[in-house]
């Protein structure tokens, strides 16, 4: 009776491993691939001459990180929402920026997927006001096209999360 239920039970986790085994393969040529394990990642324009692969996806986040520092408008962050006051010197109503957001470190999740054919697809932002989630989008959308990333010879959909790190005063 014994060695009929330890019998039963290897036989039942020999199928499991097998099943996940086949599962695994299935879903690394179908599915989306992280950034970070994917076997060779997306190239961003500029990083192409670079032959290893690690210094390859160090030179792909610094041209992001220079992207988003040189396209993201901070200034958005300082006057997210807007108030009218009643001005008594020239008698009209102006608009002032108003700072909502507590001071301290703020952060952006910026998400998207780098497509088969190197074109950015699926952008989503995180972020601690919509103005701020659509500006991060915005910034994604400029992003030029890249060469894809490859997973056992075939290009794939790759993963990529940015964060976006700033100050408020």
């Amino acid at each position: 009776m014994k060695n009929g239920i330890l019998f039963l039970i290897t036989l039942f986790l020999i199928g499991a491993c097998s099943s996940n085994k086949k599962t695994f393969t299935k879903r690394s040529s179908t599915k989306n691939i992280v950034f970070k394990t994917i076997e060779k990642a997306p190239v961003f324009p500029g990083c192409e001459a670079i032959s290893l692969e690690k210094e390859r996806r160090v030179c792909f986040n610094k041209m992001m990180q220079k992207h988003v520092v040189k396209n993201f408008n901070l200034n958005i962050a300082s006057c997210l929402e807007k108030k009218k006051v009643y001005n008594q010197v020239t008698k009209i109503y102006d608009s002032i920026c108003i700072n909502i957001l507590k001071p301290g470190k703020k952060r952006i999740y910026l998400q998207f997927k780098i497509g088969k054919k190197g074109s950015i697809e699926d952008i989503n932002a995180r972020a601690p006001h919509p103005k701020l989630r659509d500006e991060a989008i915005r910034i994604a959308k400029l992003l030029p096209q890249l060469i894809p990333g490859y997973q056992e010879g075939k290009p794939v959909r790759v993963g990529y999360t940015i964060p976006i790190t700033f100050n408020v005063e």
